[in-house]
């Protein structure tokens, strides 16, 4: 009995290493709409790289914009403020991908390219052009449980909501800031810092400081 219990254990500790991919479980992002057209939405996921299960990063002497790949193999599931929207087994590898140089170093974070066909949505998709034509969440590496709650405070300007399950509770929103530096990277020049908040953890989704 016992040599059959610690075999089952360790093929059950080995289907969840694998299921868990190089993700931690219930890990959110967002996507950006790049651009669409009458069949399809072309975006790119982005994840922080707090997301990644390890955070170790070999920098080379020459500066590359990607420097690595992430196997995932888990499904993506995109969701909003009323739940779920689309979900699809990935079979993609994300790129470790360059988004930021500033005091804090060059970093990092997980992107990939997808082309969903609109009809297979349950809602459609509308970028806020004043957060980067951010159109909605993601989750990767879902554990169906574990999600911590969120809490808005009321000093800080959403601009974004989501819900996950669709349960009516908030599990993440957006909230921008105004940059006094006033050198926020990329478009609208506007220097909106922009901040992801899941749980108690805060995560920076726009280049924005010295």
């Amino acid at each position: 009995m016992k040599t059959k219990a610690a075999l089952s254990f360790l093929l059950f500790t080995a289907f969840w290493g694998t299921a868990l991919g190089q993700f931690k479980p219930n890990s959110i992002g967002v996507c950006y709409l790049q651009k669409e057209d009458a069949e399809f939405y072309h975006l790119t996921v982005a994840l922080p790289f707090e997301t990644l299960q390890k955070q170790e990063i070999q920098y080379d002497t020459v500066f590359k914009t990607v420097i690595d790949t992430v196997a995932y193999s888990g499904q993506i599931i995109l969701f909003d403020n009323a739940g779920e929207v689309f979900r699809i087994n990935n079979k993609k590898k994300f790129l470790l991908q360059f988004w930021c140089d500033d005091d804090g170093g060059t970093q990092y974070r997980p992107t990939l390219k997808m082309r969903i066909k609109k009809t297979d949505l349950k809602r459609p998709l509308t970028a806020i052009n004043k957060i980067q034509k951010i159109c909605c969440f993601v989750m990767v590496n879902s554990a169906g449980r574990g999600m911590e709650p969120v809490k808005i405070p009321s000093n800080k300007p959403v601009a974004m909501k989501g819900d996950y399950n669709g349960d009516g509770k908030t599990d993440c929103f957006l909230w921008t800031y105004y940059d006094e530096a006033e050198n926020c990277d990329g478009k609208p020049a506007n220097n909106l810092g922009i901040i992801l908040s899941v749980g108690n953890k805060e995560y920076r989704l726009r280049c924005c400081g010295p």
